[in-house]
């Protein structure tokens, strides 16, 4: 089973094999006081280990007879995010926190442990920064982004935890093309922000085992995204699967468990008729696909939602591409066929016939 993650466990963080104790002393210095909220707190740690700092303080309004209450905030917003945070935190392996009183307010600074070094984060930014210009991922519908974030680790990365960092980072999958799921999340959370959508890096556990991936947000609705699971094993090469691609909390659920804030909630079932999909590609806003044990090749647009037949009776197809309005598939033996995407054409050695038709959109 493809797992591990980054645990949170009361005031101690284990990654891997390290382990960093927390610290408390009181003493007097000057500085201006900024943070007074628990949330205003979380925003300052989150900003900070997004820009993978090693050392960062943060300034509150707390009287330093607060000082009990500051920590336990802390504590609060670092077991919250234990469960929905950024790369920065995804990509942390360890930290200690000192509270001191500064001009009679408490002050907590905070040092951190990453799992990359400062040299191995700007490859990794500039290898995230190339992917997306040289895939002309902005050009890309935000569904199209996904689709491809996704096709693209999992056809790029071998599940394996021998690989740097045990495979646990981004530099991992990115680099050695070799990672567990942290890695697999890590990477997509970067790509994802990198292409301008909203993302979250999700930890929970699977069948008791800690496992981690992604929440993404399309059209104002949130939907996960489990990149390992999408990747089969053994490793298939450019192979890759839907099964979870953009699916809600409910389908999530069948088999991964999770804890976090109810606004991350994943509701819509959209992108769930796409779960079986066994050849597919997607073109101007349209999923072509097949399913198992259906002979028919399918057309359905992700705007309108209308799904529709352009081949009836096809073998069995190993890969779908689009090129030029045209779908080029290839079967299981080899043989090669072409239809036009508004299924108005036909040729090739794969038997099949035109049929076209429209179903009902799904809900």
């Amino acid at each position: 089973m493809k797992k591990f993650l980054a645990v949170l466990l009361g005031i101690f963080i284990f990654l891997g094999a390290a382990i960093y104790y927390i610290h408390l002393n009181v003493y007097a210095s000057g500085g201006t006081p900024k943070v007074e909220s628990q949330q205003q707190l979380k925003h300052e740690i989150l900003k900070n280990l997004n820009e993978v700092k090693p050392d960062f303080t943060i300034q509150t309004k707390y009287p330093i007879y607060k000082a009990k209450e500051a920590e336990q905030q802390l504590k609060s917003v670092f077991k919250e995010i234990s469960s929905v945070g950024n790369y920065g935190f995804g990509n942390l392996d360890g930290y200690s926190y000192y509270i001191s009183s500064n001009m009679g307010f408490t002050k907590i600074e905070i040092k951190t442990f990453y799992l990359t070094t400062a040299d191995q984060e700007k490859k990794i930014h500039h290898k995230v920064k190339k992917i997306i210009q040289s895939n002309h991922v902005q050009k890309m519908t935000d569904f199209e982004k996904v689709f491809f974030i996704n096709g693209y680790l999992a056809s790029h990365i071998e599940y394996s935890e021998n690989a740097t960092h045990g495979g646990h980072s981004a530099y991992a999958a990115l680099f050695d093309h070799k990672a567990v799921c942290q890695g697999y999340a890590l990477a997509a959370d970067l790509l994802l922000r990198e292409s301008g959508l909203q993302t979250k890096y999700i930890t929970g556990k699977v069948k008791g085992e800690n496992h981690a991936w992604n929440k993404v947000k399309l059209d104002g609705k949130w939907y996960n995204l489990d990149i390992t699971w999408n990747d089969p094993m053994p490793d298939r090469g450019e192979r890759y699967r839907l099964n979870y691609f953009l699916i809600s909390d409910n389908q999530l659920a069948k088999d991964h468990m999770w804890n976090y804030d109810s606004l991350f909630q994943a509701k819509s079932k959209k992108y769930e008729g796409l779960m079986n999909a066994q050849a597919f590609t997607v073109d101007n806003n349209n999923v072509f696909y097949t399913l198992p044990n259906d002979s028919n090749l399918y057309k359905w647009n992700t705007t309108t939602r209308q799904k529709s037949v352009l081949l009836q009776h096809v073998m069995p197809l190993q890969n779908i591409e689009a090129k030029d309005h045209w779908l080029l598939l290839k079967d299981y033996t080899g043989n090669m066929s072409k239809v036009k995407e508004d299924g108005t054409q036909y040729s090739g050695t794969i038997f099949a016939s035109i049929n076209q038709y429209t179903k009902s959109a799904s809900k």
